[in-house]
């Protein structure tokens, strides 16, 4: 397959990937096999000239197949379980997508003639290989042959074992060790790691798991609404929520508290972290997870990704690169202020930057950048994170969240000796932010000359592209919406429902915003303590634009629906939309 100059080493050495006397030692280390190589270097990839993609483009050109991230492509469900899971795992191959008569299946030798005929002949259709890592096709095999059918099975193994009455009967009186061998069950095991798995191929933010009077329900929720996905038999309940409070370490025989924690689950090479909450519900205890990640590459956007609007981005970049002052991202939970604050840090990580963060949970890795994780036990929380940092010779700090006095006045005071602080803070609007700091705390005196700005967002489902379609308001249907000359055609969109988006008429979400920046006459107010609705009406006066108005303008563009935006923002303001 390769010549004996090994052209693999070569290009890498061209590229300055590696030295002369690397590829001599790689050469040495695995008797010139260039696959062994390969491996051996995907695994080893943290940052520098070439990322892994990057390198199996480079392996697929030399080998004559295509690449296929598979961290980053969409999978046909009915595709993938054409082909038996055995016969997947037995081959180290997956089915990815029907394209015309062919099926696209991704193999890490996709040069081996003999696997291509018997996958041929598995699925009665032509096949056309590409190359895929083995960990990536590994991890996909575990993950995309999940589905509630496959639960379904697992939960009449578990009933066939156990029985459903015997174990609804001894569920209150059961003793811990019998509760302990339940579930450390092979098939416990296996339905708890399928849910979490399924969860993962759906690409869900949170696992739902609640119990009722004759059954559990287990709901997922994909993008931002939640779907249920499966009902188990009563007497699963118990067993369920043990084996999960065993993988966070936490008190199987306490059920009468509320209960938090953190599950890490390895698959191959990649580390998927889930935060753990019970409540103790009337029909027993109500589990919620929340994915801290996903299978596709958590890559950083930069800000032009973040659906800005051109005058909003330059507003942006012109707030992040003052070299002082505090700025806050607002907005509930899962509205996406993570991904915004690491865009940011990602726009200002340059040579001679000192970056340092304190987090809870670390959910973005960045390369050049300095991040801690907050750790209670060792009292490492943010105010005493952000003390240090002041040590550490900083230009930029990011504070993950504001949550007391005592971390809000310290990063104002930060602010104010020449630091860059960016954080957030749970705040219904940008404007509230400013009196929540006052609420809490910290002086008028400090707030004013320390905050200089305030992004406010919430996401919203982005229309389906596949099944996008336009229609038409009536004129009063527009006038409840915004002022309208009653000339200029308006026209809004939706999607029709298809199969790309599980006919939701929705694939992906995105954020709107709305930008606060305090000039000189906000300071003086917000130093004078003026209330909201003063501070309110001058935003207005200096050109402030609400989410809603925003929210309208996507709505025009064809990003989302008013649907969308009515569910996260008032309607209360009629504004002219130009």
């Amino acid at each position: 397959m390769m010549n004996q100059d090994n052209p693999f080493l070569s290009i890498l050495v061209e590229r300055n990937v590696l030295s002369e006397e690397d590829s001599v030692k790689l050469k040495k280390a695995f008797n010139g096999d260039p696959y062994r190589i390969l491996i051996r270097l995907a695994k080893g990839l943290r940052g520098g000239l070439i990322n892994k993609t990057d390198l199996g483009k480079i392996w697929g050109d030399i080998i004559g197949f295509p690449f296929i991230d598979l961290k980053k492509t969409l999978f046909q469900g009915e595709v993938v379980h054409q082909l038996p899971e055995k016969l997947a795992k037995e081959h180290c191959v997956i089915p990815v997508y029907q394209f015309g008569e062919a099926i696209t299946v991704a193999s890490p030798q996709p040069g081996n003639q003999k696997q291509l005929l018997e996958i041929e002949t598995a699925m009665q259709k032509k096949v056309s290989l590409v190359f895929a890592f083995p960990d990536e096709i590994k991890t996909a095999i575990d993950v995309q042959y999940k589905s509630s059918q496959y639960l379904k099975e697992l939960t009449k193994e578990l009933e066939e074992k156990f029985g459903f009455d015997d174990l609804l009967d001894a569920s209150d009186e059961m003793s811990t060790e019998k509760l302990r061998e339940i579930t450390g069950s092979q098939v416990v095991v296996e339905l708890v790691r399928g849910i979490m798995l399924f969860a993962l191929k759906e690409a869900a933010s949170d696992i739902h798991i609640e119990p009722y009077l004759n059954k559990v329900v287990i709901r997922f929720r994909v993008d931002g609404i939640l779907e249920e996905k499966l009902q188990l038999e009563k007497a699963l309940l118990l067993p369920l929520v043990s084996r999960i409070k065993i993988l966070a370490n936490l008190d199987i025989t306490e059920r009468r508290r509320p209960q938090d924690g953190k599950i890490t689950m390895e698959i191959e090479d990649i580390r998927i972290d889930f935060r753990f909450s019970s409540i103790p519900a009337i029909y027993g205890e109500k589990v919620v997870l929340r994915l801290l990640g996903q299978l596709a590459d958590k890559s950083i956007p930069d800000l032009e990704d973040l659906d800005f609007s051109p005058p909003d981005l330059i507003k942006m970049k012109r707030l992040i690169s003052t070299p002082n002052g505090v700025v806050f991202v607002t907005g509930p939970t899962g509205a996406g202020k993570t991904t915004t604050l690491f865009a940011a840090l990602k726009y200002l990580n340059k040579p001679g930057v000192n970056i340092l963060t304190i987090e809870d949970p670390v959910e973005y890795q960045l390369d050049g950048v300095n991040q801690v994780q907050v750790n209670p036990l060792i009292n490492v929380n943010f105010a005493n994170a952000l003390r240090a940092f002041l040590r550490q010779d900083p230009d930029v700090i990011l504070v993950g969240e504001v949550r007391d006095v005592e971390t809000a006045r310290i990063a104002s005071q930060a602010a104010l000796t020449g630091h860059l602080v960016l954080t957030s803070m749970h705040t219904n609007n940008a404007l509230q932010a400013v009196t929540r700091l006052i609420e809490i705390g910290v002086e008028p005196f400090l707030v004013a000359p320390s905050v200089i700005g305030i992004l406010s967002q919430r996401l919203v489902r982005r229309i389906c592209l596949e099944c996008k379609e336009s229609y038409s308001l009536s004129p009063e249907e527009i006038e409840n919406l915004f002022i309208w000359d009653g000339k200029r055609e308006v026209t809004f969109y939706r999607g029709k429902g298809c199969k790309e988006c599980k006919f939701t008429g929705y694939h992906g979400r995105m954020a709107i915003y709305e930008m606060f920046i305090l000039d000189e006459d906000i300071k003086d107010m917000v130093a004078r303590s003026a209330s909201i609705r003063e501070i309110q009406k001058q935003a207005w006066k200096s050109g402030f634009k609400d989410l809603r108005y925003n929210g309208i303008k996507a709505v025009l563009k064809g990003m989302t629906s008013i649907e969308e935006v009515d569910k996260v923002t008032l309607s209360e303001n009629i504004r002219i939309l130009s």
